[in-house]
């Protein structure tokens, strides 16, 4: 068992990996609000590892096992989401359920005990609290729900994880800049907005907020099904059933991003999707495909796809 835990100023580190399995049903009680865990499998091939970093109210959790868990949850009073590696795993309410395979990312219940199975457990976790969330449709916490665990869309999934993945990354590094307090009010305002155009959500009456996040959705779902089209910000805004201005204001606010950006994200999934499929021998080529979905000018794509996957388009053409 190797057990360490570091304070380094505002940044909170720990991580433990044991084959000890009353130790592991500790540690997941004192992280996940007095959940549950029982393990199904053989005992004697039982590992568990967490790797925890926090700073303020923020929290990040990558947990790992190679056996079945069996967890039963009280109600949370915060902010669980949940990214899945290679595990399978579903969690159930009395009224939800959900199953989830590589790559897919949800939302914990909200207000709710559930019930959750992983095989081969490999997840991230993002814990928030509920305020900041709530704040921005300004609504008191204890009246704000999530409604479904699921994303909208699968874009908008997509979109989350990635919010997900910079903020793991962020925080794994060394010499973080969300150790900085506005840096890091930036970041949980950011996670907000994607959560509330991500997740469905009902928080009791209609506010301008609620109203620019639902019209997101809207604008996410049109960009998601015409992402070969030659979209201009007329045709999104008008998709969203608001103005141009407007449109752009709520992109900032909720996604912090900007719709055009927001769309060269998905047609950059969309070039990544197709040079994994190609096949360089066949005569396949990156600028063929750049071209295909939008992009003229191959310098700038090239950037643009190093700054999402960490390598070139040749790179994944090649491999």
């Amino acid at each position: 068992m190797d057990l360490r835990g570091t304070d380094a100023g505002p940044v909170h580190r720990f991580e433990v990996a044991t084959d000890d399995p009353e130790q592991a049903v500790e540690i997941v009680r004192s992280t996940y609000a007095d959940t549950r865990m029982k393990i199904s499998g053989d005992k004697f091939t039982f590992f568990y590892r967490q790797r925890s970093v926090s700073v303020g109210p923020l929290a990040v959790d990558d947990v790992t096992s190679p056996i079945g868990v069996d967890m039963q949850s009280p109600p949370f009073d915060f902010l669980c989401f949940i990214t899945a590696g290679r595990a399978q795993a579903s969690i159930h309410t009395r009224d939800l359920h959900v199953d989830m395979t590589a790559g897919d990312t949800v939302v914990a219940p909200m207000g709710q005990t559930h019930s959750s199975f992983a095989r081969d457990l490999d997840t991230v976790v993002l814990r928030l609290p509920v305020a900041p969330v709530a704040a921005h449709v300004g609504l008191d916490p204890r009246r704000f729900r999530f409604t479904d665990m699921s994303p909208i869309t699968p874009a908008l999934g997509r979109y989350f994880r990635a919010t997900m993945q910079h903020i793991h990354a962020q925080l794994h590094d060394p010499d973080t800049a969300l150790a900085h307090p506005l840096v890091l009010a930036g970041a949980i305002d950011m996670i907000a907005g994607a959560a509330l155009a991500t997740f469905p959500y009902t928080c009791g009456h209609t506010s301008r907020s609620g109203a620019q996040a639902a019209a997101i959705r809207r604008a996410v779902a049109f960009i998601e099904a015409n992402p070969a089209r030659p979209l201009t910000m007329a045709d999104i805004a008008a998709a969203a059933g608001i103005s141009v201005r407007t449109l752009q204001q709520a992109f900032q606010r909720h996604l912090d991003t900007t719709p055009l950006l927001y769309l060269r994200r998905v047609r950059l999934s969309y070039v990544h999707e197709d040079l994994q499929a190609a096949d360089p021998t066949n005569g396949d080529e990156v600028s063929a495909i750049a071209r295909r979905w939008g992009f003229g000018h191959l310098g700038r794509f090239a950037a643009y796809y190093r700054a999402v996957y960490g390598h070139s388009p040749r790179h994944t053409l090649r491999n």
